[in-house]
């Protein structure tokens, strides 16, 4: 058959892409097989399971399927009513604007973008084992969220979860890579670690502090806590460059200088009233919204996201032992589970019940597994005095802080922080590889010794 004469132009990037893969060592060709595996079961899954923001469903997925199509036609980050806005992150809809300009609006382009994004964060979680605790654990933790549940099935979700997973790693991979390595130190590195924090609290807001974390390793790392105190600055600098567009945006266009976005105090308010249990309670927020139901938007946007800082605030310095009290609550509603994936996949039924129980209890049951080898792993990664290690224990408090104090608690807020987890659990699972192999090693050196 005679090839088509457009294809003969993609054989000298076949070619040379053939080559580069020969080149590779074999540890080099294992880890792209992996990579490749995370992405063609993430697309499986996207095959399997239908979730189109557009099949009827009245969710956060609806959200940003619509304010990234009003992007990518030039019309704005606009509100249902057409009004400008900063009610959600724009990080995401803007990404997938990007992709919907390209792609016709195509909801596909968006979930296989996801797939592709879960299947990179595969290769950074390689990455940041090998860097923190050595090679095996790099291999280690990449299988382990290869195939991880929930991982997996938000690939088919039109949500931000898989974006913001992606951009913390990469912050966390630049602050290990280029500020916590005597031989790699860089006067930028604290600046790539900014910007992509503010890349991430472009996608979620709760991440705006998140260039404190960095702040005690690199006091481990650099001896000096004005050494420190500076890559913190610079840090920060690089963070606000990111911010202060949107922001100077939502100055202009909604008369306040809202930095992220306005929702975000909808669940500060549901953590921190009378009827608060620790998970998301909106009531006294629809009480804000009726109040002020009567005014125009963006006007009564912002004088709704005033209202809800001032009434939260005010009932957490008066109610201080109720807000103790709440803490383990928010903590249980974060981290109970891991099957948010699921109950957003069946806001609109898209699977029979017996189906959804199994892979809710897939879900949980492979969380739960992880959970018990990271709290195996315990002795090994609770070095404080190692920066990387610690960084990584930050981490793990950031998200606990913020989601079981400041915020509220709900198993979709733990997603970003599994990749950072995996790499938590695999010491655990590398000294029972370590094991195995050596009683191996020995079983054959005892039939070599005795074999005539």
């Amino acid at each position: 058959m005679r090839r088509p004469a457009f294809a003969s132009g993609f054989d000298g990037p076949a070619r040379r892409l053939s080559v580069a893969v020969g080149r590779l060592p074999r540890g080099g060709l294992a880890l792209v097989a992996l990579v490749l595996l995370a992405l063609a079961l993430r697309l499986a899954w996207i095959g399997y399971v239908d979730t189109s923001p557009r099949d009827g469903r009245f969710d956060d997925t609806l959200w940003y399927d619509r304010s990234a199509q009003h992007i990518a036609s030039g019309r704005g980050y606009l509100f249902f009513d057409e009004a400008p806005t900063a009610a959600w992150p724009v990080g995401y809809p803007a990404f997938l604007a990007g992709i919907y300009r390209v792609t016709d609006d195509s909801v596909l382009a968006a979930e296989v973008a996801n797939a592709f994004l879960g299947a990179l964060t595969v290769l950074g979680v390689y990455a940041l084992g090998a860097l923190v605790f050595g090679r095996r654990a790099g291999w280690v933790a990449a299988l382990v969220l290869t195939f991880f549940p929930n991982q997996v099935i938000f690939a088919g979700l039109v949500m931000s979860e898989i974006l913001c997973a992606f951009l913390l790693l990469l912050a966390l991979l630049a602050a290990v890579y280029l500020t916590l390595n005597s031989q790699r130190l860089r006067w930028w590195g604290p600046a790539v670690v900014g910007a992509l924090i503010g890349l991430t609290a472009m996608v979620r807001g709760e991440f705006l502090l998140f260039f404190l974390v960095p702040l005690l390793p690199w006091r481990l790392m650099l001896g000096s806590w004005r050494k420190a105190l500076g890559y913190g600055a610079v840090a920060f600098v690089a963070m606000a460059l990111v911010l202060t567009p949107w922001t100077v945006r939502n100055w202009v266009r909604l008369d306040y200088p809202v930095v992220v976005a306005t929702g975000a105090v909808a669940n500060l308010l549901a953590g921190h009233w009378d009827g608060a249990n620790g998970a998301g309670t909106f009531t006294p927020g629809n009480a804000i919204q009726e109040q002020y139901i009567h005014l125009p938007n963006p006007e009564r946007e912002i004088v709704v996201y005033k209202a809800h800082i001032r009434k939260a605030f005010a009932w957490a310095v008066r109610h201080p032992w109720q807000e103790l009290t709440l803490v383990p609550r928010k903590l249980y509603h974060l981290y109970r589970a891991d099957s948010a994936g699921i109950q957003w996949s069946q806001t609109r039924p898209v699977m029979g019940e017996e189906v959804m129980d199994f892979f809710t209890a897939s879900s949980n049951g492979y969380y739960y597994i992880v959970g018990g080898w990271m709290l195996l792993s315990l002795p090994a990664w609770w070095r404080l005095r190692d920066p990387k290690r610690l960084l990584l224990i930050l981490t793990l408090f950031y998200f606990s802080f913020m989601f079981g104090v400041a915020f509220i608690g709900d198993l979709r807020y733990h997603f970003a922080l599994v990749p950072a987890a995996v790499v938590l659990a695999s010491p655990a699972l590398v000294a029972v590889w370590e094991h195995v192999t050596r009683r191996e090693e020995a079983g054959l050196e005892r039939v070599e010794v005795t074999s005539p």
